[in-house]
């Protein structure tokens, strides 16, 4: 239902450019308005340019049939002490169709694959709303309230089963 897509630095800068660039760097589709944080993108793109093989960065979420971008997220950085974090967004035009559940089960997948992650966390608005339902129906549970800079914000971890 949806691939992760690790970004080239090519990618990337079709998708600073625009969604036409970035659809026809693809190959397919672009939803629009599928970065809602389009902020990040040059710093994505900054982080993949000095380390193109690091597995732990961004990501694109392509749907399979058609294949179409429907959002982006990521790993926000290596493992450290066994905990991994991710976050996602899905284009508000797409939503309510089960991509972000997808999404983030892929991902979750991925970061388990890795033996030396033993925790996945991530951080949504201090509010009941889909992002944390969607961690909660794949087994996060509610951490604490904390802030991420200026931000007050809610983190949920899941831990690796035995």
């Amino acid at each position: 239902m949806i691939r992760l897509l690790r970004p080239t630095v090519e990618q990337l800068d079709a998708a600073i450019a625009g969604d036409d660039r970035l659809a026809e760097a693809l190959g397919h589709a672009v939803a629009p308005d599928w970065a809602s944080f389009a902020e990040a993108l040059p710093h994505a793109r900054e982080a993949v340019a000095a380390n193109p093989d690091d597995p732990w960065g961004p990501r694109l979420f392509v749907t399979e049939d058609p294949s179409e971008l429907v959002g982006w997220g990521g790993f926000k950085g290596a493992p450290k002490e066994g905990v991994v974090e991710l976050g996602y967004e899905i284009a508000a035009c797409r939503r309510e169709r089960g991509l972000a559940t997808a999404t983030a089960q892929a991902m979750v997948a991925e970061a388990f694959a890795d033996p030396e992650v033993t925790t996945i966390i991530a951080h949504t608005l201090p509010e009941r709303n889909a992002s944390n339902r969607i961690l909660e129906k794949l087994g996060f549970r509610f951490a604490e309230a904390t802030h991420e800079g200026d931000e007050a914000v809610w983190q949920f971890s899941l831990t690796r089963a035995p």
